[in-house]
């Protein structure tokens, strides 16, 4: 068996992005097309993917790659990063951090907790979404006057949202849940929860999350950060 702590791993890298662009200072980005690892998981990280096809092992084995790759940049040895229940990635200690995984890229996103509550980080195809997905993704409000081929910002930036929102509300939201205003022209959005029974009173800070994105290499790509 390959020792993931001695064994230097090879990552196939995609296009170049403009990823960290999307974040403020302090966060670190690894990137790269997701295929398997298998040997360079830890037993922990391979007993979650007993039963998992090769799509799957491919993006969870390449995240946690990335996920170690960049941890060293904060001064973390390697480690297994296993998922909890809800499939949200565990971090050590003093790290907050965001994955995301679509065809062809992976992105691992992390920064020291002292510096970010929290991060949110989404790639999707750059492309248009049929109707009913359009419906299912986006309030009333938002379709009035939106393009079919921009209809994917709306489901990359809820999703960036979602995953910076939850590791400190531990609150499931659906697509309905929650409205945007995105400028189109500064690559910027804003959030905001719109679902009246949250089973919880909203901190200040959920109302003034903002987040960035950008569209390139077929990918339309996403990033929210609380900074403390």
């Amino acid at each position: 068996m390959t020792d993931p702590d001695s064994t230097p791993s090879t990552l196939q890298r995609p296009a170049a992005t403009r990823l960290l662009e999307l974040f403020g200072p302090g966060v670190i980005a690894e990137e790269a097309v997701p295929q398997l690892h298998d040997a360079e998981l830890f037993p922990e990280e391979r007993a979650c993917l007993a039963n998992a096809v090769e799509k799957r092992r491919a993006e969870f084995g390449t995240a946690r790659v990335c996920a170690r790759r960049a941890l060293a940049q904060l001064g973390f040895p390697p480690q297994p990063l296993v998922p909890n229940k809800d499939r949200s990635p565990i971090w050590p200690e003093g790290v907050v951090g965001s994955i995301t995984h679509t065809r062809g890229y992976c992105a691992v996103i992390v920064a020291q907790s002292s510096v970010h509550t929290s991060l949110g980080v989404d790639a999707e195809q750059d492309k248009a979404l049929t109707p009913d997905l359009i419906e299912m993704i986006c309030t009333p409000r938002e379709r009035e006057h939106l393009d079919d081929r921009d209809a994917v910002i709306f489901f990359a930036a809820k999703e960036a949202f979602y995953k910076c929102q939850y590791p400190l509300t531990q609150k499931y939201l659906g697509f309905q849940d929650v409205e945007l205003d995105v400028d189109f022209e500064r690559g910027t959005f804003a959030a905001r929860i719109i679902k009246r029974d949250l089973g919880m009173e909203k901190p200040a800070w959920l109302s003034q999350l903002r987040g960035r994105f950008v569209r390139e290499h077929g990918l339309v790509l996403c990033g929210m950060s609380l900074a403390r």
